[in-house]
């Protein structure tokens, strides 16, 4: 890892679980600010905006700014205005996730309804019900293009691992009988968006995640070098049994710190 001059990294699961930042996590991003290895936050999270997530992140003593994060919320819209917008200006939307991702689709010029909308857009929802359940799946069978966010099942928090956007995903899919378009990790769209914000060069990036199936393979997807760390939903049977392999494993964020600290001194 000494040559590594850029990080993409995940948040819930890496940085913090819960209300309790991960070990080492201060430390390590304190270290890439000493060294000036520029990095990107790239959470599939989209319940919040990047402030939101700046805010929280600095309570927690992690100087991570929300211009150094990007989560699938901001790539969602990002994608929207430049496949949809362009082609209709009056664009309708009915919107299932936090208010992070509701304020970002408003606020990009998409009108929302829950009617008769173009598209239905889907990310994480503390407050999922049968009825936005029901309605997303009413507007998709009458021909809404279907938008998730990301595809994580499970959330790691400090009650333990939690339903994800991809649970609520496969509800609506089940119901509606039609697989959504993902804009999330491991599709490289918020990749590459992450990697031209810091001029990243390939070969000398690396992604950290506490996910296989989509930090570490959103990574290899992209061709650069992987990180994961065992703070977040995956033990190291797990990674062992699995057919995508990181280019590294650590315990957690202090660990890797470590480890990266002591090869760029060799």
């Amino acid at each position: 890892m000494k040559d590594i001059e850029y990080v993409f990294m995940d948040i819930d699961g890496v940085l913090y679980r819960g209300n309790h930042s991960i070990n080492g996590a201060r430390e390590f991003i304190d270290y890439l600010i000493e060294e000036k290895i520029k990095f990107m936050c790239v959470t599939n999270n989209s319940a919040k905006t990047p402030a939101d997530y700046s805010k929280r992140l600095r309570g927690m003593g992690i100087n991570i700014r929300d211009t150094e994060i990007i989560n699938s919320g901001v790539a969602t819209v990002e994608f929207l205005k430049d496949t949809f917008l362009k082609e209709k200006d009056n664009l309708s939307a009915y919107v299932v996730g936090g208010e992070g991702l509701i304020s970002l689709i408003e606020n990009s010029g998409i009108k929302l309804e829950d009617k008769n909308p173009d598209l239905v857009v889907v990310g994480w929802d503390i407050t999922f019900t049968y009825e936005k359940m029901k309605k997303a799946s009413l507007a998709i069978q009458k021909g809404a293009i279907y938008i998730g966010t990301n595809p994580d099942m499970t959330y790691p928090s400090h009650e333990g691992i939690l339903p994800g956007c991809g649970a609520i995903l496969a509800s609506i899919t089940a119901a509606s009988g039609v697989e959504p378009i993902i804009i999330g990790k491991p599709k490289t769209l918020i990749m590459e968006m992450a990697a031209k914000k810091i001029s990243a060069k390939k070969e000398k990036s690396l992604m950290i995640g506490d996910r296989i199936d989509t930090d570490i393979l959103a990574g290899r997807n992209f061709g650069i070098q992987t990180a994961i760390v065992l703070s977040g939903v995956v033990d190291k049977s797990e990674v062992s049994k699995s057919h995508i392999k990181p280019d590294y494993v650590f315990e957690d964020m202090m660990d890797l710190y470590i480890n990266l600290k002591k090869s760029r001194k060799v």
